[in-house]
């Protein structure tokens, strides 16, 4: 087992990177970094483990997130101790003692729910997640693909109101969640995906919060070309916002950006469809990229992810492509996350697969 320690001085790496890897979603990254460095200022540092193969295997571990239209989260401020008393709920109903707390996904707000979280609670955090990036709904994880059922699952709001859900699967799970997070005001704080430590292992992807980290630090030093290189990136598009639709519909925030090109792209329109996150991005000749292979965009001039509540009329952009861990490439994963999970009858083809095929 490793272990290191996150502090005050790691949330803007922490927030940015987690933001990139969230491909528009999970959550603004803002908003989660303030309420991490309010816990951090109290706390002084959080541990979070790494590699943890020396852990027993009998270790209970517990997912911490917010669920809801990360739009919502702007206008409905956390107090940040609705996650906690979530983790506390589903240990009082099942009577099982929380050994470590892992997050869901990495991207926004969802990679510092967790952490807030554990410096609650002082229960460590393991460096990893179910997904390697973000995705909307709570079947959308290496874990559910892998055997582990999200049930039972606990949802608490900022009023107080406890739900605990008990469903056959993970899609049953997701949509009693989503209705009641709708009826809680568009957005809530879950506990769920209980596993014990060698079940995480074989099912999670690991060391995310160091990738975040690491990605964090490049792009605050403007190295995008390092940042391209870490993760086999492609610099997809470049162009000006030129349209956004956006809505929020059954608690999620759907729709798509238009983008006009600019440079080597000019004369050419970029359409990203959206759901919480980035699904597919394509020309009218081309598809370029979609779920599961993240898709990210930049501002041109900072290098920061825009999420897709903050994407704009009139930003200068930058898309890239993202290669996808390879748990979420398999068989089982495209079942739940490929882009007919989405509704698209269109089937996964790899990036780097298109990526040759549009040079040729």
């Amino acid at each position: 087992m490793e272990t290191y320690y996150i502090t005050v001085n790691d949330i803007n790496n922490l927030t940015i990177g987690a933001s990139f890897l969230g491909t528009g979603g999970g959550g603004d990254p803002y908003i989660g970094g303030l309420m991490l460095k309010k816990e951090l200022i109290n706390k002084g540092k959080l541990e979070i483990v790494r590699k943890p193969k020396s852990i027993g295997n009998d270790s209970f571990i517990l997912g911490s997130a917010m669920m809801g239209a990360p739009i919502v989260m702007i206008e409905k401020l956390p107090n940040s101790s609705e996650a906690k008393k979530a983790l506390e709920a589903y240990s009082n109903i099942t009577g099982y003692k929380i050994d470590y707390i892992t997050p869901l996904e990495i991207g926004g707000v969802n990679s510092t729910i967790p952490l807030i979280t554990s410096a609650k609670t002082g229960i460590p955090l393991i460096d990893g997640d179910g997904m390697g990036r973000a995705f909307p709904e709570l079947q959308m994880t290496t874990f559910y693909f892998y055997g582990v059922q999200p049930s039972p699952m606990v949802i608490f709001d900022e009023r107080g109101n406890v739900s605990i859900i008990q469903a056959i699967d993970g899609y049953w799970t997701e949509k009693i969640a989503r209705i009641i997070t709708v009826r809680y005001g568009g957005s809530a704080y879950i506990a769920l995906y209980g596993m014990n430590l060698h079940t995480y292992i074989k099912t999670a992807v690991l060391d995310t919060l160091t990738l975040a980290l690491e990605i964090g630090e490049l792009l605050n030093q403007k190295k995008l070309d390092d940042v391209l290189q870490r993760l086999n990136a492609t610099i997809l598009f470049k162009g000006k916002v030129s349209d956004v639709f956006r809505r929020v519909e059954k608690g999620f925030s759907k729709g798509h950006v238009i983008i006009e090109g600019i440079e080597k792209h000019a004369n050419t329109s970029l359409r990203i469809d959206f759901q919480n996150e980035f699904l597919v991005a394509k020309t009218n000749r081309d598809i370029l990229v979609t779920v599961p292979d993240l898709i990210v965009v930049l501002d041109m001039f900072s290098f920061k992810p825009i999420t897709t509540d903050r994407i704009k009329y009139g930003q200068r952009v930058i898309v890239i492509g993202v290669p996808s861990n390879e748990r979420l490439r398999t068989i089982e994963a495209l079942k739940y996350v490929g882009p007919k999970a989405f509704g698209y009858n269109i089937p996964f083809i790899p990036l780097e697969k298109r990526v040759k095929d549009l040079e040729n």
